[in-house]
Parts: C-alpha cells; sequence; structure tokens
C-alpha cells in the first residue's frame, strides 16, 4: 500500500512552516547577540542552519513526489531530476554541517557553564559567546564594569529570596 503523496506534501508544508519558524527565531537571537555587541556570523547559528535544512529537505521531498506521482509534465523530468539530485546533495551537505555545529558546540559551552567568572552566557538551551577582542580598551572596562554590577544584582536578588538580606 503505497503512501499517499498528498499527505507527504502536508508533512512537506509543516517542514517548511518549521524551517521558516527556526529562521526566524534564530535571526531574532543573532540580533539579540549582536546588540549585546557579541559577532556571530549567520552559517555558525544552528536554528539558521536547522531552518534552511527543513525548507531544503521539503523541498527535496516535494521534488521526487512530484516526479514520481507525476504531477508534472514528463517533459520537465530531463530538468528535474539533475535538479533533485542537487537538492539533495546540497541538504546532506548542510546536514553534515549542522552535526557538526551541534557537537562542537558544546565543547565550547562546558567552560562558560563551569566557571562564572567567564563572559559566556548559556540559557536555554543556546550557547552566546563572549565579545570578541575587537572592543577597545574603554568598552571593554564598561563592559566589564557592567557585568560586575548585574553579577552584584543577581547576588543580592539571590540573598532576598535566600532571606538573608
Amino acid at each position: 500500500m503505497p503512501i499517499d503523496p498528498r499527505l507527504i506534501a502536508v508533512f512537506c508544508l509543516v517542514f517548511i512552516v518549521l524551517g521558516v519558524f527556526s529562521i526566524v527565531n534564530g535571526r531574532k537571537r543573532l540580533l539579540e547577540a549582536w546588540a549585546q555587541g557579541q559577532k556571530i556570523a549567520w552559517y555558525r547559528h544552528i536554528s539558521i542552519l536547522t531552518g534552511i535544512e527543513y525548507i531544503l529537505l521539503a523541498l527535496t521531498f516535494l521534488t521526487s513526489i512530484s516526479i514520481n506521482a507525476g504531477w508534472l509534465p514528463k517533459s520537465w523530468t530531463a530538468f528535474l531530476i539533475p535538479f533533485y539530485l542537487i537538492m539533495l546533495l546540497a541538504s546532506l551537505a548542510l546536514a553534515c554541517i549542522v552535526i557538526y555545529q551541534v557537537f562542537r558546540s558544546p565543547r565550547r559551552a562546558r567552560p562558560a557553564t563551569q566557571t562564572a567568572n567567564t563572559n559566556a552566557t548559556v540559557s536555554a538551551g543556546r550557547v552566546i559567546e563572549a565579545p570578541e577582542q575587537e572592543m577597545t580598551e574603554e568598552e571593554r572596562i564598561v563592559h566589564a564594569r557592567k557585568r560586575r554590577e548585574r553579577r552584584q544584582k543577581a547576588a543580592e536578588a539571590r540573598r532576598r529570596r535566600a532571606g538573608k538580606a
């Protein structure tokens, strides 16, 4: 019993929606990181790469079922099969890049979670790297002072919650 192509098309639409959501969410996080002075390239952000991967896979599946189900004219097959193979290889390459980034990411996060004095922030499963050395000395001093004030306020809040203040 073959799977109904319409069902696969619905799954492809879900993948496209997930991809767009991941890209929008990743872009929002990227802009937040940039606002904090961190320079992270978009191609190193896992959410954006995953979103692109979802969309590529959905388009690959849609191309495949359009070829196999005969939704498009047979004369287009000469164009669609190479296009399908290129999309399939691009999806494979992007999947490898995403997997590489995922495995590489926890190694950077471990030192940040072990010591409280590092510049990195880990929250809700995402890693925001410390600002690079592109800041001037004055900016670094201001950044360190603000960070110190935030830590002091957080410590005071913890003491208040614990009833020790």
